[in-house]
């Protein structure tokens, strides 16, 4: 396929997704009510469009902080209607939506060939796991675009392993850091085993441990001055977000242990702890993790089974009916939910395939440290698919290097990939 075609069609696909996800905002988002987190990030962007920097939307003049930064901030510049701003906020985030088709597509042309990019760009575009959040105002979207930019830095430190690489894939992890706090992890799991055991892992020690110093320190550097401000601002420490409470108060619980709603999150569980009148975010947060953490310390035999229930519920292979009833309580339908159940069994296989084969120069274990990102976040927190969001990005991209690879092996022996990866050139 010649460069110009190649141009042509993977413009074409990504305005095709383009088109579906502002039609789908359109079509089925317009009149729709903004349900659970939604109603935080779309407020809390309303207050940045004003310039009231991250000041609680419903308790004026008190400050807050109930998720990381980055998504009610990618969501402000649509968020000029104050009393109305959904439609704009929704259609902003569509746009982002389809930055992460195109930016999955360029990952797979860094790593592969023209064709498999472009069967990468189709994946992404009708995956439903992607273009159900990019029509909602929470964080998964950014969350994902911060992600394919955290592949692409890892994949250019890896074949450089330079010093302003480093910078640039310690920078990519805070800033995805900043719209899930979780994602962080990846500076553990992804970078740490890149820059140490990589490609090029024979060269001088210290250089490699100067290298993971200086992405440390990019991504210290992007984060610490949200994380200065909110220990400037709350009574109690506060890091990323003053959601951690709430989110480990609802996952340790008795009916996140027990019954039918084991391995799930239950707001039910924070309405039962006794709170101070007037307490701030930080000091309700901090009630809400002691009783969690005094909880699971009492149930520690019950770990196991629930870890396996988050697991089974966020890994779409349990209570999947019910996950898609759930889903509906924040603002998926629920046919998308199991379009995207059907969709994700059946790329799971060929993602397999493509880590297996992996026709490809550069390593597969940024994909691989994805997955177990996302993996570590169900089974630690609670279960729910949109949690698979980072592992959704690797899928796509092995899934696409999976179906070409074993088509071509089909059609004409195991040939792997036709062109090498960008970076073996």
């Amino acid at each position: 396929m010649t460069r110009v075609r190649y141009r042509r069609w993977f413009g074409g696909l990504v305005l095709a997704a383009a088109v579906w996800r502002v039609l789908y905002v359109l079509m089925f988002k317009v009149d729709d009510d903004v349900v659970g987190d939604q109603i935080y990030y779309s407020g809390q962007a309303v207050t940045i469009a004003n310039g009231k920097w991250y000041t609680d939307p419903f308790i004026p003049g008190a400050y807050a902080a109930d998720h990381a930064p980055l998504t009610a901030l990618a969501v402000a510049p649509a968020s000029w209607d104050d009393a109305e701003p959904f439609v704009a906020q929704r259609l902003l985030m569509a746009m982002y939506g389809t930055a992460v088709v195109a930016g999955i597509g360029l990952v797979t042309r860094w790593l592969t060939d023209r064709v498999t990019s472009l069967v990468a760009v189709a994946i992404a575009a009708v995956y439903a796991n992607l273009w159900m959040n990019d029509a909602l105002i929470m964080a998964e979207t950014p969350s994902a675009l911060a992600v394919v930019l955290v592949l692409f830095a890892s994949y250019r430190f890896d074949l450089s392993r330079s010093t302003r690489d480093a910078v640039v894939m310690g920078l990519a992890v805070g800033l995805a850091g900043l719209a899930r706090a979780e994602l962080l992890l990846l500076g553990v799991v992804l970078v740490l085993p890149m820059v140490l055991f990589g490609q090029h892992a024979s060269a001088d020690r210290r250089r490699r441990v100067f290298h993971l110093a200086v992405a440390g320190l990019a991504a210290v550097a992007l984060v610490s001055p949200w994380i200065i401000r909110n220990q400037v601002r709350f009574d109690e420490t506060v890091t990323m977000s003053t959601q951690d409470g709430l989110t480990l108060v609802g996952t340790n619980c008795p009916a996140a242990f027990e019954g039918p709603g084991r391995g799930f999150w239950h707001l039910s569980c924070a309405f039962a702890v006794p709170v101070p009148d007037g307490a701030d975010q930080s000091v309700r947060s901090a009630i809400y993790r002691d009783v969690a953490v005094d909880y699971l310390g009492d149930h520690l035999d019950q770990v196991p089974s629930v870890v396996v229930a988050r697991l089974g519920r966020g890994l779409s292979v349990w209570q999947v009916d019910a996950m898609a009833t759930l889903n509906q309580g924040e603002g998926r339908e629920r046919l998308a939910s199991w379009i995207g159940v059907v969709q994700f069994w059946t790329l799971v296989p060929l993602a397999a395939y493509g880590l297996v084969a992996w026709p490809v120069a550069q390593r597969r274990w940024p994909m691989l440290a994805l997955i177990l990102m996302s993996v570590l976040t169900i089974a630690a927190l609670y279960g729910i698919p949109r949690f698979r969001i980072a592992a959704e990005v690797a899928i796509v991209v092995c899934g696409a290097i999976g179906l070409v690879s074993l088509v071509r092996r089909q059609g004409t022996g195991p040939a792997g990939l036709s062109r090498p990866a960008i970076g073996a050139r």
